[in-house]
């Protein structure tokens, strides 16, 4: 007896596809760039967790978990998905039928793993059969911080002929800036993680771990639909600082009178990231954090007020550090703010190595974080750069201590 197997159309399983206008408008805007630049085809590549930006920005699906994923995306022509699958298998497939595969021409699967490096050349061949046919050509890399060494080696060996560039150059600056389509998803984030953080706040008790408060925010993200993101928390005894960490070093019995902090990060289901943090107290705040607090939210106005279009995000960084040498707090030496987007760190980098200067339609989070005084003071809000400078913090979310 022989059985036809039913598949739920992937129309029913994409949770929030991003709509086709908005890829439409990003494909065009690329395509312009690679254009004037004489770029034949993209090699779009990511595998990173949270930081797999450009191939959700171009193709919707996001990497996960370690596995490779790449896309081949031409000038002229539809897209090629090389992803985890069965190995071998060339699947052509409508680039418009499906909101899961809009824009795609053919799916290629390898069963290639980052922990078995013998399986390393099997996505490079993929991706050379793909790029062969415009080659010889300029081809630009995006995602060449993720791009494997020996996928490189590979590429180089089988198109011999071709020019490979890093394209960011060209992307980063059209990705930062956010459509009208990505600006009301983006605001949706904002209200699942203000939930987050309420929800934690709640969670928030003497003889409870962090750990439990960490799952408490997470269950609420969940129930909101996030798939991914960063939770981190910190608590220490009055006089000592809270430092955030990462899950791990998340044991720690809260007590009466501790001092904590809390950032709330994860992205909404349709992948965009925005992130909130504040300083805690359990209990009643002393005169010295509340007065230490007062100089953090200045430290944040600060740079609020230099985030116009146009703007040096490597002077906004060079005056807030002497703002805080001024005032004999420590300067930053960490990344002090920066864009969100697909990416849970996007361009531009508010620091001293980054050329990207501030635009109309950016996504910023604002992080002031430092030690003073025995107290680890966070106060991070996200803000939407307009035509006449940053807004008021998204979230909403009071600019205080909080004391629970």
């Amino acid at each position: 007896m022989s059985h036809t197997v039913q598949h739920t159309p992937w129309s029913e399983r994409v949770r929030m596809p991003t709509p086709k206008r908005e890829l439409d408008r990003r494909w065009a805007a690329v395509r312009t760039a690679m254009a004037s630049e004489g770029i034949e085809v993209l090699i779009v590549h990511n595998h990173v967790d949270n930081l797999g930006g450009y191939v959700k920005y171009l193709g919707d699906i996001a990497s996960s978990g370690g596995y490779p994923l790449t896309f081949v995306f031409p000038l002229e022509d539809a897209m090629t998905m090389v992803a985890h699958g069965p190995h071998g298998r060339a699947r052509d497939v409508s680039p418009t039928a499906d909101p899961l595969f809009y824009g795609i021409k053919q799916i290629v699967g390898t069963w290639s793993f980052a922990s078995a490096s013998y399986t390393a050349q099997y996505d490079p061949e993929a991706i050379a059969k793909a790029v062969k046919p415009y080659a010889p050509a300029r081809i630009g890399i995006l995602g060449m911080a993720q791009f494997p060494h020996l996928w490189m080696t590979y590429l180089q060996e089988a198109l011999p002929k071709a020019e490979f560039v890093d394209a960011s150059y060209l992307v980063d600056p059209i990705k930062a800036v956010k459509s009208e389509d990505e600006q009301r998803a983006i605001r949706a984030t904002i209200e699942m993680q203000k939930a987050a953080f309420e929800a934690g706040l709640d969670a928030i008790e003497p003889g409870r771990r962090e750990w439990e408060v960490i799952a408490a925010i997470a269950a609420a993200t969940r129930d909101r639909g996030s798939v991914g993101g960063v939770l981190m928390i910190g608590s220490a005894p009055p006089g000592h600082p809270g430092m955030i960490d990462m899950p791990r070093h998340h044991n720690r019995v809260l007590q009466a009178g501790d001092q904590m902090t809390l950032l709330v990060e994860p992205s909404s289901v349709d992948g965009y990231f925005a992130e909130i943090g504040r300083t805690i107290v359990i209990g009643s705040a002393n005169d010295a954090l509340l007065e230490e607090h007062e100089f953090a939210l200045a430290a944040y106005q600060r740079t609020v007020n230099h985030l116009r279009p146009g703007a040096s995000s490597s002077a906004i960084f060079s005056d807030y550090n002497a703002f805080m040498e001024e005032h004999g707090r420590p300067p930053e030496q960490r990344l002090h703010a920066h864009g969100q987007g697909y990416d849970i760190v996007e361009r531009p980098l508010i620091r001293s190595d980054e050329p990207m200067l501030i635009e109309q339609g950016m996504f910023l989070a604002v992080h002031p974080f430092y030690v003073h005084g025995g107290a680890a003071l966070l106060l991070c809000d996200y803000v939407l750069i307009g035509s006449d400078g940053a807004s008021a913090p998204l979230h909403g979310v009071e600019q205080k201590v909080f004391e629970v």
